[in-house]
């Protein structure tokens, strides 16, 4: 192709994501609902309906923390990511539809096979396989907003972003738990299957930057951008992505962020088993009532997040979502005796999934803040699998202390280890801006350097 024919083929193009604010939050948007594909799948539908079947809370517990495991090693496929990519199609962006592919694979895989409800772990080797699938498409998608999006956008992407994935898990909950109890798996796993494919099929049609390819066989070539940022060699990953998160400032974060999944692996393990075998309800219900939940979450994440960001600070408001935490999760412990006839048990357990979706925005944008585009997918990825691996150790340890000493028990750890995580944020939240100062002059030295920051305090 000639310099003249490939500057009227890319002018013709539709716009690229780096070209338009509104299609950029759109496709982020559309990526991270899919994800709640296997989440709600993992966490919401199959929980309720193995508890209904008279699973207890470690069998369910041991479940959950399998079917999460491959969102603790994101750190893995962020190197790959950042060391390999077919770049005239752009940094992430083969990735991206790569697990898109894999994902719809392995829904029409569940639905074929039609596990029983006894075969939990087969279930679990489902639902490993379809979050592996997921976490590529996570840790790219993340890498792509870190290396497109700047800076003032990234509070209010990061409340779309994951505002979306919980909106994914809510529609999920409704559409799945009522099929899985009317028609059974392979009905449910051959709904999300389509309700991943469709999506993809549109964001496929987007490119990161003007100029790239659509496909591998189409017209367009590499951008600077992409030459400049990409690594061909795994030393000088390995060094900065260790260098990045070898600060004192940041481990403490990281500290924080791996506290914060107290409240999300009770909700996790601990919410289906109470709700059904202590309240009674059926699966069904649980789920759209969790769907229900989520959903509000989601719209809450995705409408308020950056103008609270905005008008309170990013450390300021991850103190008092925390402090909120804390409060419901004593009150769960201390209401023990009074589930059954007080009806207190959902409304704690909706305000901490409210809560617990807040706080993971926040943090998320937090962590955004510390990611250098060069590694962004490996270093982001990273922090992410620190508090994604305490969350799946946590739904397993959660199920064995319930069994143990009991839901009142479970409810009193949650709280000590979110005051924890309140009192790191606040020592964290001093040294912030400093830190931030920090990266913002190290980015001069890339191509995307930040131009301005959300609010600290």
């Amino acid at each position: 192709m000639t310099e003249a024919t490939f500057e009227t083929h890319a002018r013709r193009a539709w716009p690229s994501l780096t070209e338009n604010k509104p299609l950029r939050f759109a496709v982020v948007m559309i990526l991270y609902f899919m994800q709640g594909v296997p989440i709600g799948l993992s966490l919401v539908v199959l929980p309720s309906w193995f508890a209904a079947a008279g699973a207890g809370p470690a069998e369910i517990g041991a479940f959950v923390a399998f079917a999460l495991l491959p969102w603790s090693l994101k750190p893995f496929t962020g190197l790959i990511m950042d060391r390999f990519t077919y770049r005239p199609m752009g940094r992430r962006r083969v990735w991206i539809l790569l697990a898109q592919v894999c994902m719809v694979a392995v829904l029409a895989a569940l639905a074929i096979a039609a596990p029983t409800v006894d075969q939990i772990a087969l279930f679990g080797s489902f639902c490993f396989a379809l979050n592996l699938c997921a976490i590529f498409n996570d840790v790219a998608v993340d890498g792509m907003t870190i290396d497109l999006v700047p800076a003032d956008e990234r509070g209010a992407i990061n409340g779309c972003m994951y505002g979306s994935q919980i909106v994914g898990v809510s529609i999920t909950s409704f559409a799945a738990g009522a099929v899985l109890s009317s028609h059974g798996i392979a009905v449910a796993a051959s709904l999300l299957a389509v309700l991943v494919m469709l999506p993809s099929t549109a964001v496929s049609l987007f490119r990161e930057r003007p100029g790239e390819r659509l496909m591998p066989w189409t017209c367009g070539r590499p951008s600077a951008e992409c030459e400049a940022l990409q690594q061909d060699a795994w030393r000088p990953i390995l060094s900065e992505v260790f260098r990045s998160v070898a600060d004192r400032k940041v481990i403490v974060f990281l500290a924080a962020f791996a506290l914060s999944s107290a409240t999300g692996a009770l909700t996790d393990t601990i919410a289906p088993t109470a709700t059904v075998q202590i309240l009674g309800w059926s699966s069904e219900r649980y789920s759209h009532f969790a769907g229900s939940v989520t959903l509000v979450a989601g719209v809450l994440g995705i409408t308020l997040t950056g103008l609270l960001i905005k008008s309170f600070g990013l450390a300021r408001l991850v103190t008092m979502v925390g402090v909120l935490l804390v409060v419901l999760a004593l009150a769960g412990g201390i209401t023990r005796d009074n589930w059954v006839d007080s009806g207190v048990l959902p409304v704690i357990l909706a305000a901490q999934l409210i809560g617990m979706t807040i706080l993971s925005i926040l943090l998320i944008a937090w962590a955004m803040l510390l990611c250098r585009p060069a590694v962004a997918a490996s270093q982001f990825a990273l922090m992410m699998a620190v508090s994604n691996f305490a969350r799946s150790g946590m739904s397993g340890a959660w199920g064995q202390l319930t069994e143990s000493h009991g839901y009142a028990a479970v409810f009193y750890a949650v709280a000590v280890l979110t005051s924890g995580m309140v009192l790191l944020c606040l020592y964290a939240r001093s040294r912030i801006s400093e830190q931030q100062k920090d990266l913002q002059r190290a980015d001069r030295d890339n191509e995307r350097a930040a131009t301005t920051r959300l609010p600290v305090a």
